[in-house]
């Protein structure tokens, strides 16, 4: 069995992994993600979907026999959570 611990250092790993590629994605907000993130729960979970998401398309990406339509899904769901950050970044949610 998995304790809770063990799960808690996971999430908060894909989440620094995610802030850390859309960080890289979006440099001109590097500060303005770091700060928001820390101090907006909801920015730091979206931040762990986008390493996942992120992930999982590294992994697609390398297998030529994986399917192109899923592919480009998550190219776009990792898009549209760049789209999303930005919005909570400046758009206000």
């Amino acid at each position: 069995m998995v304790r809770k611990e063990g799960v808690a250092h996971i999430v908060r790993q894909v989440a620094e992994q995610g802030l850390a590629r859309l960080m890289m994605r979006l440099p001109a907000t590097r500060a303005t993600i770091r700060a928001a993130a820390a101090s907006q729960p909801h920015l730091y979970e979206l931040c762990g979907a986008y390493g996942e998401a992120c992930a999982v398309l590294d992994r697609m990406r390398k297998d030529l026999s994986a399917d192109p339509a899923i592919v480009s899904e998550y190219e776009i769901i990792c898009a549209e959570i760049e789209i999303d950050v930005t919005r909570i970044l400046f758009g206000g949610r």
